[in-house]
């Protein structure tokens, strides 16, 4: 398998560029497009987390006849447990990003809850690699386990393709699939910047160019670590609910849908990306550049 012909849209590029997108780099390699005290990112990145869970759960419940507001309330705290996570998943120590992902599941989780009109802890869908792990207290089944369809599409890839290695430590530290490139940088289908790194349905690629510096490699990591939870989170509020109603109206799949999860978030962000022709200042990169520099 040639990695520069896949139809999974990434591709590498046989020399390192001048600049990788999506991550800072030392000495000008490649700066910062943020360029604001550290309170004033986590500001925005705390109330952006809040507004989007808050918001969510109150129009989903408004929607079934609930209250806006006690949607709201309850969604916005959760949006704030997943800034936590992210925040913490961009750290440097071993497990941050496993630590993150659970951690920023359940503030998802809390605002899916709020949607619902279900307590706060009431349902949790914690992420571990290409599997999702309901819990559910007090059921007289309260674990039940779904696997991510895509996600394991690109597992098996990263495993089967030659040009990339899985990197079983930092699987372990990032709770999810994190594979390495031998020497080679990235060039996503939809860009045409090149870049350390990239993030696709709870999979990492990393691009293991030495001459980038391990504070740079490490900076790289935490970023698409960011992106994991942001489509872990997109994952929950969105596209869940709508697999859920698409269940209901096609019965067929019902079966399908207690054990697999399409896990199209990823894809979601990138039929936002139109809306953001520099890359670089696209939201979600905004943040997790921020969070992660």
């Amino acid at each position: 398998m040639n990695l520069r012909r896949s139809a999974l849209a990434a591709v590498l590029a046989a020399s390192m560029p001048a600049a990788a997108a999506a991550q800072c780099g030392e000495g000008g390699l490649d700066p910062c497009p943020v360029d604001a005290p550290r309170w004033v990112g986590e500001l925005t990145s705390l109330s952006a987390n809040a507004l989007l869970g808050g918001v969510t759960a109150g129009v989903i419940r408004w929607v079934r006849g609930g209250e806006f507001a006690d949607g709201f309330a309850a969604g916005a705290l959760g949006g704030v447990v997943v800034y936590g996570g992210k925040r913490i998943a961009a750290e440097r120590f071993d497990g941050a990003g496993l630590l993150g992902r659970e951690v920023a599941a359940v503030g998802a989780s809390m605002s899916r809850n709020a949607a619902d009109d279900m307590g706060l802890l009431e349902r949790l869908v914690l992420p571990l690699g290409p599997v999702r792990i309901e819990v559910r207290p007090g059921e007289a089944s309260p674990v039940r386990a779904r696997l991510d369809a895509l996600a394991a599409i690109w597992t098996a890839y990263g495993v089967v393709e030659r040009e990339l290695t899985l990197d079983w430590g930092q699987s372990f530290s990032a709770g999810s699939p994190v594979f390495r490139t031998a020497g080679k940088v990235l060039r996503t289908g939809g860009d045409t910047l090149h870049a350390a790194g990239l993030a696709r349905s709870g999979v990492i690629i990393v691009a293991d160019v030495p001459a980038y510096g391990e504070v740079f490699l490490d900076r790289a990591l935490a970023h698409e670590r960011v992106h994991i939870i942001q489509g872990d989170q997109l994952f929950l509020l969105w596209t869940d609910p709508l697999e859920e109603v698409l269940m209901r109206t096609v019965p067929t799949t019902n079966a399908f849908g207690r054990y697999v999860d399409v896990g199209v978030s990823t894809d979601v962000l990138r039929l936002f990306a139109g809306l953001f022709p520099d890359h670089a200042g696209r939201p979600w990169e905004l943040e997790s550049t921020f969070l992660a520099r």
